[in-house]
């Protein structure tokens, strides 16, 4: 049996999909921590990406760290109850 999933591009849809992108950067926090669990830095996502672009060293030492297992980085989002009723409907 075939099914046919039809994806339209217009503006409303490109408009909806830029808008939860950004919504989604703006609800996450990026925490870095110890593998014991000593907090180091938590900080909105928004400004790790900033850093990240303008100081790109910081990044690939961030990147080697984690990698070596001497620090953990982790984004975190607390997500609403009916934010999860509507990602489970999709899935469904």
């Amino acid at each position: 049996m075939k099914t046919k999933t039809t994806f339209t591009l217009d503006n409303k849809n490109l408009t909806n999909g830029f808008q939860r992108i950004f919504d989604w950067i703006q609800e996450s926090k990026l925490s870095v921590t110890s593998p014991k669990g000593k907090e180091y830095i938590k900080m909105p996502f928004v400004f790790a990406l900033v850093i990240a672009i303008v100081f790109p060293f910081i990044t690939v030492a961030a990147v080697i760290l984690s990698l070596s297992n001497i620090i953990k980085i982790s984004i975190e989002r607390e997500v609403q109850v009916n934010e999860i009723k509507e990602l489970s409907a999709h899935i469904d």
